[in-house]
């Protein structure tokens, strides 16, 4: 069931524009979490995530949840003792106390959030990717730039120790020449949250809306074709993907399998497969 390559391409656009502009704006910059108190903005899955690494923070206090969703706020709230509940995001920027949010709601909510929050005068952390769109990216760049608060991307592998070590062997003579470059994430699962409530079944299900999801190479792929730009310095030139459904035909058009080559300068490349059909050989960049 293939997509359509114009489909394909604009689904992703905005991730892949999103990882060209942003890496570079928190460099040189550093916030400490001890004895601040924070806020949680979207408690669902990589929300109660984020809940756990800050957890681990020595003085970090979670003081504010927001979700939208009944269930999911008071999941979040019972990770976070004596956190107060917030179901819409504006409210819980009113608090002067909060003084950094970190927010994980659906990709294209990002925006929106994200200017709030730095306009408020908090610290940011936002998932990544930032924003849907391109649009949407270079606006949230714009309100970083211009805040005098520290905004973090999440980018994953910028926060592996593994990966920072390994960068310092690449950027070493230790590597001659670059020749090639390779990623996947093969997991099989649907991508499908179960729904009750068939009004949910939008905002639930955003990963496989073709209007605002970024797809594969957005949700996933963000971050591991960070991690080449990031050690080598260097930006795409331009992208070609397809995609299709190899296993979940269950009325949704988002392709679970895709293949990507990002092109570069010089003639590098960087071949990218994504799939929800199989685990065959995991994730690797």
């Amino acid at each position: 069931m293939p997509t359509n390559r114009r489909d394909f391409i604009r689904t992703s656009a905005g991730a892949l524009a999103a990882m060209a502009i942003v890496p570079d704006l928190a460099l040189g910059r550093s916030l400490r979490l001890d004895a601040m108190p924070v806020g949680l903005i979207g408690a669902g899955r990589q929300g109660r995530v984020l809940m756990g690494e800050i957890q681990k923070i020595p003085g970090a206090t979670i003081a504010a949840v927001c979700d939208p969703v009944e269930s999911r706020l008071a999941a979040g709230l019972r990770r976070a003792p004596g956190a107060q509940g917030f179901a819409d995001h504006r409210a819980l920027l009113e608090r002067s106390d909060i003084q950094a949010v970190f927010i994980a709601t659906p990709t294209h909510l990002h925006r929106t959030i994200a200017e709030a929050a730095l306009a408020a005068g908090k610290h940011v952390y936002c998932e990544a990717p930032i924003a849907h769109t391109v649009d949407d990216a270079k606006a949230v760049v714009r309100a970083a730039r211009s805040s005098s608060k520290v905004f973090m991307p999440g980018l994953e592998g910028r926060s592996n120790p593994v990966y920072q070590l390994a960068r310092t062997f690449f950027r070493s003579e230790a590597v001659r020449d670059l020749v090639s470059m390779r990623a996947q994430q093969h997991e099989k699962i649907s991508w499908r949250t179960p729904v009750s409530n068939p009004a949910d079944e939008r905002a639930l299900n955003w990963r496989l809306d073709n209007a605002v999801t970024t797809g594969l190479p957005g949700e996933w792929g963000t971050h591991q074709f960070d991690v080449f730009h990031w050690y080598t310095d260097r930006r795409p030139l331009r992208v070609r993907g397809v995609g299709s459904i190899r296993l979940h035909d269950d009325g949704r058009t988002l392709p679970d399998s895709v293949a990507c080559l990002v092109e570069y300068e010089g003639g590098r490349t960087l071949s990218y497969e994504a799939t929800l059909a199989n685990s065959y050989e995991g994730r690797y960049e």
